[in-house]
């Protein structure tokens, strides 16, 4: 299922030959990335490391990066926002690859833009389990 939406991800924004690594971990060890590269000390849900960023952006174009997901919060999430946990970790897989995309939230035109990304990707994924 993890490999499938990232593939959608990938191919509704144009990428096909490209790669991404999907990590997943407790909350433990999201929390000890997010204080060591956001200096954010808490847990979070997903976090993405984009290759196309830092000293050398272009060291290996077709590498996008990693995108890392604690499980133990996207269960939390998943029973919170009363879906299953595979639908939270489709989320959470298509938000990280926007990210490295470039997509991002800090602005409210730029939420709102990711947001409707996130659901319309989310949309073919789930009209292709249907069939």
């Amino acid at each position: 299922m993890v490999r499938r939406v990232a593939k959608k991800v990938l191919e509704t924004e144009g990428y096909r030959e490209v790669q991404v690594s999907i990590l997943f971990c407790s909350d433990p060890y999201i929390k000890r990335l997010n204080k060591e590269y956001r200096e954010v000390d808490t847990s979070t849900d997903v976090l993405a490391f984009s290759m196309h960023e830092g000293r050398f952006p272009k060291v290996h174009p077709e590498i996008l990066g990693d995108v890392v997901i604690s499980l133990e919060t996207a269960s939390c999430q998943a029973r919170r926002f009363r879906h299953s946990l595979d639908e939270e970790i489709a989320l959470l897989v298509v938000h990280g690859i926007l990210h490295l995309l470039g997509y991002d939230h800090l602005k409210k035109k730029d939420k709102e833009l990711m947001r409707r990304k996130e659901k319309e990707i989310l949309r073919v994924i789930s009209r292709k389990v249907r069939k």
